[in-house]
């Protein structure tokens, strides 16, 4: 397969190449979280108990892969640049390295679910959503083994060209784990009733058959053939690991920054009852599926610019920057008008309890507000990743988050600092400010690295 060295470089054929890249990732990342959601909404219509404790699960289990996930991430920029360069032997040595990292990092992964499991109990939350959460979690332990190897291998699929495959993979996970999901939560077609424990194993089969068949078609399939990517054993090369993790572990600190001051709102806020806590889930549910789409783009982002920069085109890398950006806004925008328009009917989608819904279609207002500075900073991130400037993504996370996001949040939400406490809406109030402010300093960093790599360019520097 030819790398993707077009010569028109106008705002229509960046946006044409960013949305021919950036659909398929969205499709295969949109089936992904709609694995989540389909288990928020089955465990929602067996008990508001059971969601609550899918939901608290959900946290345990995402806090527990934000690391391992942007670390694997690491992985893509560099396939990008190895490709564009036609430089197989290296892609190849790549890939099978970041193959042997996966072992380490999905045995962490492991540990840290089971860490979370051993933490559960000492939550503010009713005893029957504990052990309901802890029952879900137990297979998710051989899910979050196996989810570092499922992100090598789409992460190399989709810098190769092949967003198509990884898109393929998750669709047919997604479409699997619906009746799966269904008849182990409720005890249909011969299987047991598991209820909220169902959900984690239709997980863990999901994801053996996704990471399985992945396998399959990098070893078998014509279009990877010259690549031989599992066909010849490589050795172990340690630099190779090292450029992984110089690259990764920022995406991956960044990454739990963001994705840690989200999540840990639910734990937060779980002694305060059922409805608060899946009311929550509702709204934060539907914002990941909405946040898929600028994800999609983001990587898309990523991976042109790697390939520009790998064919020594960092004018080309500038413009899409641009384009990309301004597209997430831009669609990003769309998205929360019709968030506004039709909150209350998206609540009801995930909840029968009236209860539920009032609270979800409040905090949807919020997550139509912040959609835009969320986007414009998920691009921001991709951009900085196709240049390999990832080590300041970590910090202005941390600065937007922890510094002043989660604070303010905090305050806001369970204390009396600011006036009478808000409750679960000071903390999403909390969100609004930090990804505002995020958003800034990430839109800043990617003009001044985009404009420094054309400068070098023109002076001559490598």
């Amino acid at each position: 397969m030819p790398p993707l060295t077009p010569v028109n470089n106008t705002f229509a054929a960046n946006s044409a190449r960013m949305f021919k890249l950036a659909l398929p990732i969205t499709v295969g990342q949109l089936a992904i979280v709609g694995m989540s959601v389909t288990d928020i909404i089955i465990a929602g219509r067996l008990s508001t108990n059971d969601l609550a404790a899918v939901t608290l699960g959900s946290t345990v289990f995402n806090l527990s892969i934000m690391l391992v996930i942007g670390i694997i991430l690491g992985n893509g920029p560099i396939i990008g640049r190895l490709f564009s360069a036609g430089k197989i032997a290296a892609l190849r040595n790549q890939f099978q390295n970041c193959l042997w990292l996966c072992l380490p990092l999905g045995l962490l992964c492991s540990v840290f679910i089971g860490t979370g499991i051993a933490l559960l109990p000492r939550l503010d939350s009713p005893a029957v959503i504990t052990d309901i959460a802890t029952s879900y979690l137990l297979p998710m332990i051989g899910s979050a083994f196996l989810l570092p190897y499922i992100m090598a291998f789409r992460t190399t699929f989709e810098s190769m060209g092949q967003a198509r495959t990884a898109m393929v993979f998750n669709l047919a996970g997604f479409i699997i784990n619906i009746p799966l999901d269904y008849a182990l939560v409720m005890g249909d077609w011969g299987l047991p009733a598991l209820g909220g424990a169902g959900c984690g194993w239709a997980t863990f089969f999901v994801s053996l058959f996704i990471v399985s068949g992945e396998a399959l078609y990098a070893r078998r399939s014509s279009t990877l053939r010259a690549y031989q990517l599992l066909d010849a054993k490589l050795p172990i090369d340690s630099q190779r690991i090292k450029e992984t993790l110089r690259i990764g572990l920022p995406i991956g600190g960044a990454i739990l920054a963001e994705g840690g001051f989200f999540l840990l709102i639910p734990l937060l806020v779980a002694h305060l009852g059922a409805i608060t806590v899946s009311g929550h889930s509702v709204a934060i549910s539907f914002d990941w599926m909405m946040f898929m789409v600028p994800m999609g783009i983001s990587q898309a982002i990523s991976i042109l610019v790697a390939h520009e920069m790998g064919l020594h085109r960092p004018h080309q890398a500038q413009r899409i920057c641009a384009t990309g950006l301004g597209l997430t806004a831009v669609i990003a925008l769309c998205q929360g008008i019709f968030v506004l328009f039709f909150r209350h009917q998206i609540a009801a989608l995930f909840s029968p309890d009236l209860a539920v819904q009032e609270l979800a279609a409040a905090l949807l207002v919020y997550a139509a507000i912040f959609r835009v500075f969320d986007a414009i900073n998920i691009g921001g991130n991709g951009a900085l990743r196709g240049y390999k400037d990832t080590r300041i993504t970590l910090l202005l996370a941390s600065i937007g988050y922890w510094l002043v996001g989660f604070p303010l949040a905090y305050s806001l939400a369970l204390t009396n600092l600011w006036g009478p406490a808000l409750g679960v809406e000071g903390f999403w109030i909390g969100i609004v400010i930090a990804l505002a402010l995020t958003a800034s300093l990430t839109s800043a960093r990617v003009y001044s690295t985009a404009r420094n790599a054309v400068l070098e360019s023109s002076a001559g520097v490598s």
